[in-house]
């Protein structure tokens, strides 16, 4: 029987999910690198990302369910699971959701609104589940110098709760000090472009190794759900395509 809704079953799961982090390791045995050279803009993004997490959270709630999973019929015809993660996701009450994207990009791009588009395909997926009736999206840019973003989108508080869209500036300074309190150095240039330019050695490359090398042994899904997941889901793709 043909499911008439583009997305069901749709839910949202913590990083520790035992079905997400299997699909996790599937992604860890199929990737070539396998814990080489990444992109310095991903690691230093993935850094940043965590900092700005915990600077969010000193004005709301931030919930520990932020992995998006929804079933989705594939073009063969064939039933998918996706996984899809939020950066960070503020649970105002039962049926109202506030999703923060996180950017750490250059002017042009935030100007033109970069992020927008996932946070509006992840509400898409989201209001599909019938269980939230109000979903706000929050760009959170961290930049020294604000732009005009969109020609207008409204500047707002973290915790604000009416406005449907709107841009949060996270100032750098006060993402540094987060930063520290996880006990992450982040490079001193780390605003500037070439902070994003060129490969960097993979800073859990042995984190990584252990983690995706399923081949020479097996574990259960409460072995699976351990702090190397967190380091891994920065490493990977989030949306599956497995069938």
């Amino acid at each position: 029987m043909s499911n008439p809704e583009p997305y069901w079953n749709v839910r949202l799961v913590p990083t520790e999910d035992a079905d997400y982090i299997s699909f996790l390791r599937r992604m860890a045995d199929r990737r070539p690198s396998r814990g080489g050279p990444r992109a310095a803009g991903e690691v230093l993004g993935g850094l940043v990302e965590r900092a700005v997490r915990q600077w969010l959270s000193k004005f709301v709630s931030l919930s520990d369910d932020r992995i998006l999973v929804w079933e989705q019929r594939q073009r063969n015809g064939r039933n998918a699971t996706l996984y899809r993660e939020i950066d960070g996701i503020w649970r105002i009450d039962s049926e109202s959701l506030c999703l923060y994207e996180v950017k750490l990009t250059f002017a042009e791009n935030m100007e033109r609104g970069v992020g927008l588009r996932q946070l509006e395909a992840s509400t898409e997926t989201l209001f599909a589940s019938k269980q939230f009736k109000y979903i706000l999206q929050r760009l959170v840019y961290v930049a020294e110098e604000q732009v005009d973003v969109l020609e207008g989108l409204p500047v707002l508080e973290p915790d604000n709760e009416y406005a449907e869209v709107g841009v949060i500036w996270a100032p750098p300074a006060e993402i540094v000090e987060s930063a520290r309190e996880l006990e992450i150095e982040l490079p001193e240039n780390w605003l500037e472009p070439e902070s994003r330019e060129g490969p960097v050695d993979d800073p859990e490359r042995d984190a990584w190794r252990e983690f995706a090398d399923t081949t020479s042994r097996e574990r259960d899904a409460s072995e699976a759900a351990n702090p190397l997941a967190e380091a891994l889901k920065r490493l990977l793709p989030i949306e599956s395509n497995e069938k």
